[in-house]
């Protein structure tokens, strides 16, 4: 596919949430680190498309939240199409956006 959109991941304020919370059971409350990245185009797209959205990443040694609020992109986008991220710290220059952070093992 295409790539449209990039941001650059940034520390974030630490979070704290509560996990497990039952009637009449104290709930258990855990640290979360946060990453935080802004979208914008990719540096060398030149089509239609007008892709802006936030990402917040939480997570700790034992979970992680992935959240992304996308605006602009095409609706019904099928096989191709997701979100990911590389291992380069700009956007500014395509040449640096890197590789796949993460690839399944094969």
């Amino acid at each position: 596919g295409v790539r449209v959109g990039c941001g650059t991941l940034k520390s974030g304020n630490m979070k704290t949430k509560s996990k497990g919370a039952k009637k009449g059971i104290k709930s258990k409350k855990r640290n979360y680190n946060v990453l935080n990245a802004v979208i914008g185009t990719y540096p060398d797209y030149d089509g239609d498309l007008i892709v802006s959205g936030d990402i917040e990443i939480t997570f700790d040694e034992y979970a992680i939240d992935f959240r992304f609020d996308g605006k602009g992109l095409e609706a019904g986008c099928g096989p191709g199409c997701g979100v990911h991220i590389h291992t380069g710290t700009t956007c500014s220059d395509v040449d640096l956006v890197g590789g796949h952070y993460w690839a399944p093992a094969g």
